[in-house]
């Protein structure tokens, strides 16, 4: 069987603290959101501590910067 693979990273605070089982509701959503436009899941893998290429790095320290440049969250 051939298929296709779509990938999404989720990018948080390295100090962020997760209850028991939180990767579980992100990914029941992105399983449920496929279905629910008639496509079928065949499996889905998830869990923190994924990596970022380089260009995705860059892109995410340049949203860093402005985020902290322009609200008190940082």
């Amino acid at each position: 069987m051939k298929y296709q693979i779509w990938e999404c990273k989720i990018v948080v605070p390295e100090d962020a603290v997760f209850p028991e089982g939180f990767d579980f509701p992100p990914r029941h959503a992105a399983m449920q959101a496929v279905e629910d436009a008639g496509i079928t899941v065949i499996d889905c893998f998830s869990g923190w501590g994924s990596c970022l290429t380089d260009t995705e790095k860059e892109i995410v320290d340049y949203n860093v910067q402005r985020r902290c440049s322009s609200s008190r969250d940082c």
